[in-house]
């Protein structure tokens, strides 16, 4: 699966990568560190995700979940994070894959109008 398939999240301590057509999950793993409170930050590039969680930086191998290494940085507040990866390429996964879910509930929404309106002319 190529990384542009995968869609990452993040809740607590639990970092998923999911696939982006079905939603299935690929993976997920838990980070290692108990304290800390939740993920912060989640920067796709390439073939990693970098995840900032409590003053801590894990590098995750994105095909499979592992923790290629972590990295204390000294501070126990908001980790923000930066590739040196353009912004164009990213840009535009992102505009294809919210052109798709808008699509998605335009369709939701007019399969919700037909099932009322053929409700309202039972009733």
């Amino acid at each position: 699966m190529e990384e542009t398939d995968l869609l990452f999240v993040a809740a607590g301590r639990k970092v998923q990568a999911l696939d982006r057509y079905s939603g299935r999950p690929v993976w997920q793993m838990r980070l290692p560190r108990m304290l800390g409170g939740g993920v912060s930050m989640l920067v796709p590039s390439g073939r990693e995700v970098f995840v900032g969680r409590g003053g801590y930086v894990y590098c995750v191998d994105a095909q499979t979940g592992q923790v290629l290494w972590e990295r204390g940085v000294e501070s126990g507040g908001l980790i923000l994070m930066a590739t040196g990866e353009t912004a164009s390429g990213r840009m535009q996964q992102a505009s294809a894959a919210m052109q798709q879910m808008q699509q998605q509930q335009a369709a939701a929404g007019a399969a919700a109008a037909v099932a009322a309106g053929a409700a309202a002319a039972s009733g």
